[in-house]
């Protein structure tokens, strides 16, 4: 999810008036790097919004980890802008043409064996091993003191073959496993480095990492920077050319703006729309954006009665009509969003399928309509007939004679300003073919929540909600688990907050687990058919996704696949 994190003024200009802090005694110039000469060290200075939490994305999921992570730890795999995955640590890519992947049809069950690199060696001169990846494993899958990641249900065991290869046995196909070890959360962790005892989510090796990727952190100080310098035993030859990276913590969008045009910062991440139109015709600036976009901007429709999760027992007085949740997405003018709040970088999107490898053009983009849902909530029996622009029920489906339609829609606060614009208008789109919306702005910590903790989601204690997610990487198959299976629709046990139950579906999700890349394509344009016929949520928009950066630094891509450092290693400075 795209967050702003913003504090207070007083805090901003202290930040402002801090940029140039002490970097090795060299003068700074007006960028706030050094001066660049014959033998001396290149440097950048990447602004963030937040300090990173850890380099240990999987436990925090903060972003700004994922960020610091790509500077210090490689993963087997990465997945690059186009959705191609290629090798870190691996020595190839596995897969049964190759001799990497074998399948048992009739257990359906699979084995991958993975091949390293013999080059690669940790920032104190060990060689990166298999061991380095069993051990990763092994802490992870720990019960008591590891984690979760895609797919780890399926992986019944992890052998070592030799010191450069392991093979992991999964009890069922399951197609994710090339990103599984690798992508933008997962990196191998060193075994002789890291204390097991103290566990995956807890150990200091997560604050004090041991690099094998293309810098080392050399210094942390909380809660203003990270200094991160050359690797210079990195097993690509040649790379990185710049010395040093400094990320520095700013939380102030305006302040964090104002680096960039005075070239005080080189890189920005995540920058929202409103920044990007600030900065579109500034001299000293570029912008990159991804080519696919990732979050979706989408509204979770209760299909259970408020403050209950089970639909079958008390369905949602008014959500539960199918033609009640189509007649609302056909009075949400998605265009004018865009162009208002969004400044025309919103772009509609109405399926989970659009993006590469796994497109369904078979959904035709449904169209703005006003009457036609006033008409559509009139035939679902919602009339208003007292005449005061708040429709009731006179013949409807799961609601008693006279109900009003009316409902919450909540936001989180986070995201900004035009969110809760677009929340706004939505609520007066709504609210002029008779459906009366109160809304309501939460933070996303009591949003998202557990039940345990008061999550309104988890809870089932809301109507209607809007924010943005999307799958990571280029393989579907968890989000979709996740957002839309029967399992899922279990309080705490994923994120089907709106309780949708579809056998039909579960059945197309099992489907899906195949490594024939046709056959998942029919499958996941099937569910496009079956999600778009019953609609148990309604995506709106795609927000952006682009990192913008220092016309002096070369070669950033931002990518929906990963953070913007994905390629940092072959970042270099304009002459």
């Amino acid at each position: 999810m795209f967050k702003n994190n913003l504090l207070g003024g007083l805090l901003a200009l202290v930040l402002f008036f801090s940029m140039v802090g002490c970097q090795g005694g060299a003068a700074p110039t007006q960028s706030g790097t050094e001066t660049q000469g014959a033998g001396e060290e290149s440097t950048i200075v990447i602004v963030v919004a937040d300090e990173p939490p850890s380099f240990n994305p999987i436990i925090t999921d903060a972003g700004f980890d994922s960020l610091a992570m790509e500077l210090v730890m490689l993963g087997l795999t990465d997945v690059d802008p186009d959705g191609d995955i290629f090798p870190e640590l691996a020595a190839e890519l596995p897969n049964e043409k190759n001799g990497g992947v074998t399948i048992d049809e009739d257990a359906a069950t699979m084995t991958v064996t993975w091949k390293m690199r013999q080059d690669v060696k940790w920032a104190d001169g060990t060689p990166v091993t298999a061991d380095d990846a069993i051990f990763t494993f092994a802490a992870i899958r720990d019960p008591e003191l590891g984690a979760w990641i895609p797919g780890l249900e399926y992986v019944d065991s992890v052998e070592k073959v030799d010191d450069y290869t392991f093979t992991i046995y999964y009890n069922s196909i399951y197609p994710g496993y090339l990103t599984q070890l690798g992508g933008e959360q997962v990196a191998l962790w060193p075994a002789h480095y890291c204390d097991a005892t103290q566990g995956f989510a807890a150990w200091d090796c997560a604050r004090t990492p041991l690099s094998n990727g293309p810098y080392i952190l050399d210094e942390w100080e909380a809660g203003d920077h990270l200094t991160f310098v050359k690797n210079e035993n990195y097993h690509v030859k040649g790379k990185p050319e710049i010395d040093r990276i400094i990320m520095r913590v700013v939380p102030d969008r305006e302040v964090r703006k104002t680096m960039l045009i005075n070239g005080d910062a080189d890189l920005d991440m995540r920058t929202p729309e409103a920044m990007l139109a600030d900065l579109q015709d500034e001299p000293n600036v570029k912008v990159s954006i991804s080519p696919d976009n990732r979050w979706v901007m989408r509204i979770f429709f209760n299909l259970a009665a408020k403050g209950t999760t089970d639909p079958d027992v008390t369905p949602h007085p008014i959500l539960s009509d199918v033609r009640v949740r189509r007649a609302i997405r056909m009075a949400i003018d998605v265009d004018t969003i865009s162009k208002e709040f969004f400044l025309g970088y919103a772009e509609p999107v109405w399926t989970e399928f659009f993006r590469p490898p796994y497109v369904c053009k078979n959904i035709p983009r449904p169209k703005f309509d006003a009457k036609a849902a006033a008409a559509l909530l009139e035939e679902a029996g919602w009339k208003d007939t007292d005449g005061d622009g708040v429709r009731e029920c006179h013949g409807c489906k799961n609601a008693e004679e006279g109900y009003k339609m009316e409902m919450e829609f909540i936001t989180y606060a986070e995201y900004g300003e035009s969110l809760e614009l677009t929340q706004q208008l939505i609520a007066e789109m709504l609210g002029k073919i008779g459906i009366k919306l109160n809304i309501s702005v939460v933070e996303g910590s009591v949003l998202w929540a557990s039940t345990e903790n008061g999550g309104i989601e988890q809870s089932g204690n809301f109507d209607m909600d809007i924010w943005d997610d999307g799958y990571s990487g280029v393989d579907p198959t968890h989000f979709l688990r996740n957002y839309y299976s029967a399992d899922a629709a279990m309080p705490d046990l994923g994120y089907n907050y709106g309780r949708w139950l579809s056998a039909d579906f579960d059945s197309l999700l099992g489907q899906s687990y195949t490594l024939n890349k046709r056959d998942r394509q029919d499958t996941f344009c099937q569910m496009a058919e079956l999600l778009e016929e019953e609609l148990p949520e309604a995506l709106l928009f795609t927000a952006i996704n682009a990192d913008a950066h220092s016309a002096r630094l070369l070669g950033v891509q931002s990518s929906t696949n990963d953070l913007v450092t994905w390629n940092a290693a072959d970042w270099t400075l304009a002459k």
